[in-house]
C-alpha cells in the first residue's frame, strides 16, 4: 500500500541531516546537533508503523515485502558507502585503524554496530573522530527497530482484532517503559549505554508510533495546524542551538527534539502537498529531505578521512565548506544512481532478486572485511617507524591515575588510602576531574615523600566544586556532597584543584563557573585551607601520538603552533584575571609554564609525546610539567 507523499517529511528529514552534518563539521553555534538521529528515529518510528498498522487492519500485510522494502531502502547506498570507504583507508589510515575499520564493516553488515562503538568508545570522545563508520550505530539501532516492530505489532493486533485503543495504549505503555530504562541507565552512571543500544531508544521510535495510530485526533483548522507546528519547530531548534555533547545525553534531554518532531509530524496530517516553484526556499529544503539518508551516509567518512589529510588532523572553515560541497554532490549521485534505482526496482526487479543481491552484498562485505583484517596484521614499512607512537593509542593510564580507587568513573566510592592525612606531613588534596588525576604521577615522583601526603579526589567529568547544584549529574552531585563532608572532618594544608575548564567553560558557563569555583575557594579558605588553582592543561587539536604518525608518515616536521589548541591561552588569561590571587590562594598558569612564549613541547625524553591523547599528559610528561609547577606550590622535593 502506497502513502500518501508528505514534502513537510522532507522537511524535518532536512532539518535533521543538517543539523547533523553542522555538529559533525563544527559549525559555529550548532552545539546541539546531534539530535538530528533523535529526529529521524521519530520520523522513521512514525513512518513504519503506520505502514505495517495500516496493511495488518487492510489484510496486506507481508513481512517478505515489508523487509523487501527495508532492504532496497537502506542497503544499496550502505552498501556502497562502506565498500567505498574501504578504499581510502589503505592510504590514510594506521595499521592498528586499518584493522579495527574493517572489524567495524562486519558490525555494520550484521547490523551490530551499535554494540560494536559501544565497545570501543562514547560517540562524543576524542577518539571518535578517527572511526570512518562511527555514525552506524545509529543504523543498527534503526534495523533492530525494524526486526522487533513487525513482529510485535503482527502478533498484538492479532490478538486484540484491531481494537481502536489498544495500538497507541500498547505503544505508548512501551515509549514509558523504555524512556524510564533510558533515565535510569543516565542516572546509574551507563549514560553509554542509554547512548547506544536499542532498547532505551527505542522510546523515540515508539513516540513517532503514537503519531502513526489512527486513535489520534487530526488538527483540521489551519491556524491550529500552523501553531502546532511553530511549537514543532521551537522544540526543534533550541536543542540543536543550546544542548552540549556529553554524558548529559540522551535521557530527559532528548524529549524536546523527539516531541518537537512528533509534533511537527501530527501537524501536517491531511495538510496537502502544495507545488512549489522549481527556486523556493521549500524546494531547496525539500531536496535536502530527499537525499538525507545519502548524506548522513556520506557526510562522516568525508570528514574523517579529510581530516586525515591534514598534518594538525583539523579542518579550517574554507576546507569546511569545500568539503560540505562535494558530500552534497557525491550524496546526490548516490541518491540518484543507487537509491532510487533499487527503490523503483529499475535494479534488482524482483524481490527474489532484491534478497539475492543483499545476500552477495553482504558476503562481499563480510569477504571484504577478513581479508582487510588478515591484511592489517602486518604492519609496513612506514608503520614500523611509526609503531611507538601508535602505541600511544592505546595507553595504559590507569596505574597512573590510580583508577578505581582514587580516580573514578562511575560514581564509586574512593579508596580508604585516598583521603587519609597523615601527621607530621604536609597534606596535599589533589582534587578535580581526570585532568587533575594525570598530575598525580608527576607530583609523587617530584616531592619528598618523607615530608609531603598527596591525598587524592579525582572523578571523571566532575568539576571540582562543593556546589552540588552546579553538577552534571548524580555522581558529581554525590561527590560535591562527599567532599563537603570531608572538609569539614578533616582539614589538608593545600587543595590543588585541577579539571577541563575548556568544557566546564564553553559559553554562556563561563561566568557560572568562576562564580562556582570562588565560592568554593572562599570556603576552603574560610576553614583554614590553602588553595592553588592550576589553569588551562595543555592541550591539543586532536590526539597527539596520531598527529605526530601522520607527520612522520609524510616526512613534514610537526610544530607546536599548528598542533596545539589556541583556545588554552584565551581561557588562561580570562581565568586569571577572573581569580586574583590573594593571601590563601594562588591561580598557576600551567600554560606559561610548560608552553614559554607559546611553544609547547609535543615529545619530551627522546620522542615521547607530551600527552597520548588530545590533552591528557604521558607518564613522562606528568613529571615534565610538575618539574615545573613543584616550584611554585612550594612543596619539598
Amino acid at each position: 500500500m502506497r502513502r500518501d507523499y508528505r514534502e513537510d517529511i522532507d522537511w524535518l528529514r532536512a532539518i535533521a541531516v543538517l543539523a547533523v552534518v553542522a555538529f559533525h563539521f563544527e559549525a559555529p553555534a550548532i552545539f546541539g546537533g546531534f539530535v538530528g538521529v533523535d529526529i529521524f528515529f521519530v520520523i522513521s518510528g512514525y513512518l513504519i508503523t503506520g505502514i505495517i498498522q495500516s496493511e495488518l487492519q487492510s489484510g496486506t500485510f507481508s513481512f517478505a515485502r515489508f523487509y523487501e522494502r527495508r532492504v532496497r531502502r537502506l542497503l544499496p547506498a550502505l552498501y556502497a558507502m562502506v565498500a567505498l570507504s574501504a578504499i581510502p583507508s589503505f592510504h590514510y589510515l594506521l595499521t592498528s585503524e586499518r584493522h579495527e575499520l574493517f572489524r567495524s564493516i562486519t558490525a555494520v553488515v550484521t547490523f551490530t554496530s551499535n554494540f560494536f562503538f559501544w565497545f570501543q568508545t562514547g560517540y562524543f570522545d576524542h577518539a571518535a573522530v578517527e572511526k570512518p563508520l562511527l555514525h552506524t550505530w545509529s543504523l543498527a539501532v534503526e534495523e533492530q527497530f525494524y526486526l522487533a516492530l513487525p513482529l510485535l505489532l503482527w502478533g498484538f493486533m492479532r490478538v486484540t482484532r484491531g481494537a481502536r485503543l489498544a495500538l497507541p495504549v500498547m505503544l505508548g505503555a512501551l515509549a514509558i517503559a523504555s524512556f524510564g530504562l533510558c533515565v535510569w541507565l543516565m542516572g546509574s552512571g551507563r549514560s553509554a549505554n542509554a547512548f547506544f543500544m536499542s532498547p532505551p531508544r527505542a522510546w523515540e521510535f515508539l513516540i513517532g508510533g503514537l503519531v502513526a495510530t489512527p486513535g489520534l485526533p487530526v488538527l483540521r483548522n489551519a491556524l491550529a495546524q500552523q501553531v502546532a507546528r511553530g511549537l514543532a519547530l521551537v522544540l526543534l531548534v533550541i536543542p540543536i542551538f543550546s544542548l552540549r555533547q556529553g554524558p548529559g545525553f540522551p535521557g530527559f534531554n532528548a524529549l524536546a527534539p523527539c516531541i518537537g518532531a512528533a509534533l511537527f509530524i501530527w501537524s501536517g496530517i491531511g495538510v496537502p502537498t502544495l507545488a512549489r516553484g522549481r527556486y523556493s526556499p521549500l524546494r531547496v529544503i525539500q531536496f535536502f529531505g530527499r537525499i538525507s539518508y545519502s548524506l548522513y551516509l556520506w557526510h562522516w567518512p568525508l570528514f574523517t578521512f579529510a581530516r586525515f589529510s591534514k598534518n594538525s588532523l583539523v579542518l579550517d572553515p574554507i576546507d569546511k565548506v569545500g568539503l560540505f560541497a562535494l558530500t552534497v554532490a557525491i550524496s546526490y549521485l548516490s541518491w540518484r544512481f543507487v537509491e532510487q534505482p533499487f527503490r523503483r526496482g529499475q535494479l534488482a526487479p524482483t524481490r527474489r532478486a532484491a534478497f539475492r543481491m543483499a545476500g552477495l552484498a553482504t558476503v562481499f562485505l563480510l569477504g571484504v572485511s577478513a581479508a582487510g583484517i588478515l591484511i592489517s596484521e602486518t604492519p609496513s614499512d612506514a608503520d614500523r617507524a611509526a609503531l611507538q607512537l601508535e602505541s600511544y593509542n592505546g595507553y595504559d593510564y590507569q596505574p597512573l591515575y590510580r583508577s578505581g580507587s582514587c580516580f573514578v568513573t562511575g560514581g564509586e566510592a574512593f579508596g580508604e588510602a585516598c583521603l587519609v592525612p597523615v601527621s607530621g606531613k604536609t597534606n596535599v588534596l589533589l582534587w578535580g576531574d581526570s585532568l587533575a588525576a594525570h598530575y598525580f604521577h608527576g607530583l609523587a615522583r617530584t616531592t619528598d615523600a618523607n615530608a609531603v601526603n598527596i591525598l587524592q579526589a579525582t572523578q571523571a567529568a566532575c568539576m571540582p566544586t562543593l556546589n552540588a547544584a552546579a553538577q552534571g549529574n548524580a555522581y558529581c552531585r554525590s561527590l560535591a556532597a562527599q567532599m563537603d563532608s570531608f572538609f569539614w572532618d578533616r582539614k589538608p594544608d593545600l587543595v590543588i584543584l585541577s579539571a577541563d575548564w575548556l568544557e566546564y567553560s564553553r559559553p554562556p558557563r563561563f561566568d557560572g563557573m568562576i562564580a562556582d569555583l570562588q565560592q568554593t575557594i572562599s570556603r576552603l579558605n574560610g576553614l583554614g585551607i590553602s588553595v592553588v588553582l592550576l589553569g588551562p592543561s595543555v592541550q591539543f587539536r586532536a590526539r597527539l601520538p596520531s598527529m605526530l604518525v601522520r607527520a612522520q608518515l609524510r616526512h613534514v616536521e610537526a610544530r607546536s603552533d599548528d598542533l596545539l589548541l589556541p583556545d588554552i591561552f584565551v581561557l588562561d588569561a580570562k581565568m586569571k584575571a577572573a581569580l586574583p590571587v590573594h593571601e590563601k590562594f594562588s591561580y598557576i598558569s600551567v600554560a606559561d609554564a610548560i608552553c614559554p612564549t607559546r611553544q609547547c613541547p609535543l615529545t619530551i625524553d627522546g620522542g615521547i609525546p607530551l600527552a597520548w591523547d588530545h590533552a591528557h599528559l604521558t607518564a613522562e610528561g606528568s613529571v615534565y610539567a610538575m618539574e615545573r609547577l613543584a616550584p611554585m606550590l612550594g612543596l619539598k622535593k
